[in-house]
């Protein structure tokens, strides 16, 4: 289990989503651990001084599009405190199809979607016997700043441990480049947070998610 554990209980009807022509939704609950050990946890800050930023959850989905992740809020300086953000990225776990999916939600003008099976084992035999929907387990995500050849921008990764060498390895997930190509970079701001959602209306009990290990790294 990570350290300083915290939870987010999402009510129906809650989720992050953009999409044309008139959707804009950010009405899911975000959080952040009360209590971190050492030094005080910077979550917010210039955009030009991000990193990365990690975290680990856990939680039971039930419901269509149940979900739960790493949240990065996008907002020009100034504009701390607006709803929604101007843009944001959210990776976690999501369940479409009866089956949880590695997602990653990527909003600059519009929101793109991409999933991946959680546990690709589970998920070919699942479709092979007709079994039950498998358990998610502690997942551990990654967003990450990177610079190659061709530019800078953001890669998503989760974090799976060896169980030979006890050493994290990262899996790819998404490659996002938008975010430091930003018009006047310096003028924006990054916000990360836990976030939970229950999109769908049709259920009388909200979702719980349970977060914890959160880092977030920043430039000297």
């Amino acid at each position: 289990m990570p350290s300083n554990t915290f939870s987010i209980t999402a009510a129906p009807g809650t989720d992050i989503w953009r999409k044309p022509p008139t959707t804009n939704v950010f009405n899911a609950p975000t959080a952040l651990p009360s209590s971190p050990s050492g030094a005080a946890l910077r979550t917010a800050g210039p955009l030009a001084s991000f990193r990365s930023a990690r975290l680990s959850f856990n939680f039971a989905p039930a419901a269509q599009y149940d979900q739960a992740g790493l949240l990065l809020s996008f907002r020009r300086r100034g504009d701390a405190g607006a709803a929604p953000p101007a843009k944001w990225i959210k990776t976690g776990v999501e369940l479409y199809n009866a089956r949880p999916r590695l997602s990653t939600v990527s909003c600059d003008s519009w929101a793109d979607w991409s999933v991946a099976d959680l546990h690709p084992a589970a998920a070919a035999a699942a479709a092979a016997t007709g079994a039950g929907q498998e358990e998610i387990g502690w997942t551990t995500v990654l967003v990450e700043k990177d610079k190659d050849g061709n530019g800078t921008g953001v890669w998503v990764y989760r974090l799976v441990r060896n169980a030979e060498t006890g050493e994290e390895e990262k899996v790819p997930l998404r490659e996002i480049c938008w975010v430091f190509g930003l018009e006047k970079l310096e003028e924006w701001e990054v916000d990360v947070s836990a976030m939970a959602a229950r999109p769908e209306k049709g259920v009388a009990e909200g979702l719980v998610a349970e977060f914890g290990g959160l880092e977030v790294k920043w430039a000297e």
